[in-house]
């Protein structure tokens, strides 16, 4: 079964990767005295990052360690995890589109787009990078204008500018598309209010930032607290009128929320046949197959295989104690105008997606892959998915190469009349 979309980098995002290393060198040189600390910067940073981010200070790419470590570790990483979905994902951006990074650091989603998608190096673009350190986003342009020279020996036609500004400062005109990578996992848990709220006044600071045609990118680690934000933050954008177009195959409810319960306080809602995931009883959603329940739901997450990440990372990674197998991620494409356009981006004339023309033909059920393989007792295999059904377990016979993490398939099979035992999921032979 060839998959529709899969998560992964393109040949042209590797070869952007494995030369950033030495652009990173010659634009922010680090002494030989201070390379054997390097790896202990990254493991400092590491800790600082993944630990209590309550208490980290707003400004913690200031002090030359951290940048150096951010530069060299999260930065390419980074690079990997956002080209794995640009690479793939069906969009794209007219003439002279308008795009807003939100919170760009060394402009990591920048350098992507250009490394990811190579058709829009000839586009013209505006975009606005916004970030409190304009140092870390100066040390960027200079990272990305470079590694341009040095690939393809020009810099697109892209005005870049560069804002001091923080999430919710206004921008001289609206967006296209929206970006924001890592950012949300930084600042939205210090809101203590019931999460559908900080969802819920966060979509609405998302959606002011576009146009009425226009999308929103959002990619966040993968962890569990990350995979409710995502959840709940995509049951906001889908009632304020900005449906999830990627990585989800449908825009029901989502049956991976994690943590997230409601959108709104209880009072304010109404409960769905049993389903956690509930939207404000203005914009009821159809119930869908939910997990057995549990204090936490599963949360939805891709783990992208790392082994094609330039050598020089991997063993920079294994220096620092942080060697990866996967890089894990959890995203949300989400836009205006309903669903009969690409998963994100402003179509072009005639434009009709594959996933699209699927979709109208009605052929079969969408199904995006989210867990490894797995055991199942009768010796088959098996895969945790999200689909129009809801939570969904993969089944396969003994032998049949296992899907990767992240892809979108179309499944002609009929849903077996049973559910999983262990955990609820209903059971879709592939």
């Amino acid at each position: 079964m060839r998959p529709l979309e899969t998560l992964a980098p393109s040949a042209d995002s590797l070869a952007a990767l494995a030369a950033l290393e030495a652009v990173i060198d010659e634009i922010s040189p680090i002494a030989a005295k201070h390379r054997a600390g390097l790896k202990g910067d990254i493991r400092r940073l590491w800790e600082d990052l993944t630990s209590d981010r309550e208490s980290r200070s707003a400004d913690y790419l200031s002090s030359p360690p951290a940048l150096s470590a951010y530069l060299r570790y999260f930065l390419p990483w980074n690079v990997y995890r956002l080209s794995a979905i640009l690479s793939n994902a069906d969009f794209c951006l007219p003439d002279n589109a308008v795009v807003v990074d939100i919170g760009s650091g060394p402009l990591t989603t920048v350098i992507a787009l250009w490394a990811a998608r190579p058709e829009l190096r000839d586009v013209p673009l505006t975009i606005y990078c916004l970030d409190r350190v304009e140092r870390v986003m100066e040390t960027g342009k200079a990272i990305f204008e470079t590694l341009c020279l040095r690939l393809d020996g020009r810099i697109p036609p892209w005005r870049i500018e560069l804002h001091k500004d923080s999430f919710g400062e206004t921008l001289p005109e609206r967006a296209h598309l929206l970006t924001a990578a890592n950012v949300f996992n930084e600042f939205f848990w210090k809101d203590h209010r019931n999460l559908g709220e900080r969802a819920l006044a966060t979509a609405r600071t998302l959606l002011s930032y576009i146009r009425e045609n226009g999308s929103v990118f959002i990619m966040e680690p993968g962890d569990p607290r990350s995979g409710a934000f995502v959840s709940s933050l995509r049951a906001a954008l889908l009632a304020e009128g900005a449906p999830p177009l990627g990585p989800c195959p449908h825009a029901l409810s989502c049956p991976m929320p994690g943590i997230f319960r409601h959108l709104l306080p209880p009072e304010e809602t109404r409960t769905v046949k049993g389903d956690p995931n509930v939207a404000p009883s203005r914009f009821i959603l159809p119930p869908v197959t939910m997990p057995k329940k549990r204090d936490k739901f599963p949360w939805c997450h891709f783990g992208i295989d790392s082994s094609k990440a330039p050598t020089w990372l991997q063993a920079l990674s294994e220096e620092a104690g942080l060697p990866k197998e996967k890089a894990s991620l959890s995203y949300l494409w989400a836009a205006r105008g309903g669903l009969v356009r690409p998963p994100v981006g402003i179509p072009s004339p005639n434009h009709s997606s594959e996933r699209e023309r699927r979709a109208r033909a009605g052929r079969g059920i969408l199904v995006r892959v989210v867990s490894e393989p797995f055991a199942l007792p009768d010796g088959s295999s098996g895969q945790y998915a999200c689909s129009s059904l809801g939570y969904t377990l993969l089944k396969r016979q003994r032998g049949d190469s296992p899907f990767d993490s992240g892809n979108l398939l179309e499944v002609t099979a009929s849903p077996l009349a049973r559910f999983d035992d262990k955990s609820g999921a209903i059971v879709l032979p592939t």
